[in-house]
């Protein structure tokens, strides 16, 4: 499960799922028996940093990973937990303008001129946000 290398150093073995509007990433840390010496960090550049440090019988094992967050994430909204020795971390999926448009059609049978009016806003801030998730560092 885990490629352990010299100095207590390793890499864990992690997995993704896919589901509609969220991505989990799963982080295998069978030596890890609770939270205490993990850290999971999100950068504003959209940097995933995921840590841990921990004392095992006589060896310190301790990993760093960093994985880049894809734009369509909200970064503001990642969750972790960790269970029996698996570290979820939850990366909820922004709402685009597309979805937000085909939501509101949905709910929408009349007011045309309304749905032309949301629909410009909408790809507005979709644009805007689109511009200020490419500026870093």
């Amino acid at each position: 499960m885990e490629n352990k290398l010299g100095g207590g150093h390793f890499e864990p073995s992690y997995e993704w799922q896919h589901e509609e509007g969220i991505d989990v990433l799963l982080v295998h840390l069978p030596e890890f028996k609770d939270k205490e010496g993990l850290k999971v960090q999100v950068s504003n550049c959209g940097l995933l940093k995921i840590s841990g440090d921990r004392q095992v019988n006589q060896t310190r094992l301790k990993f760093s990973k960093e994985i880049s967050v894809l734009n369509n994430h909200n970064i503001d909204e990642i969750k972790a937990k960790f269970e029996k020795g698996v570290l979820k971390i939850t990366l909820p999926k922004k709402v685009t303008a597309e979805n937000a448009n085909e939501e509101y059609e949905l709910a929408t049978t009349s007011n045309k001129s309304r749905f032309r009016k949301f629909k410009k806003v909408a790809i507005s801030v979709a644009a805007i946000v689109k511009r200020r998730g490419g500026k870093c560092g």
